[in-house]
């Protein structure tokens, strides 16, 4: 008789718990992308100022 290494067959519903982040996760993140949004918005002028001083 062979053994079954691997039981296909569920009789329950396999279901996976998510868990809702907490105020202080949710504040990381939004400061995470706030920072990267500053950044990205104000490389451009920093080029700008660093280029204008190097050509004047």
């Amino acid at each position: 008789m062979a053994v079954r290494v691997f039981e296909w067959s569920h009789d329950e519903p396999v279901v996976l718990k998510v868990v809702a982040p907490t105020r202080r996760d949710l504040r990381r993140a939004r400061q995470r992308y706030a920072v990267i949004a500053v950044t990205v918005l104000g490389l451009p002028f920093v080029l700008a100022v660093v280029v204008a001083g190097v050509v004047h």
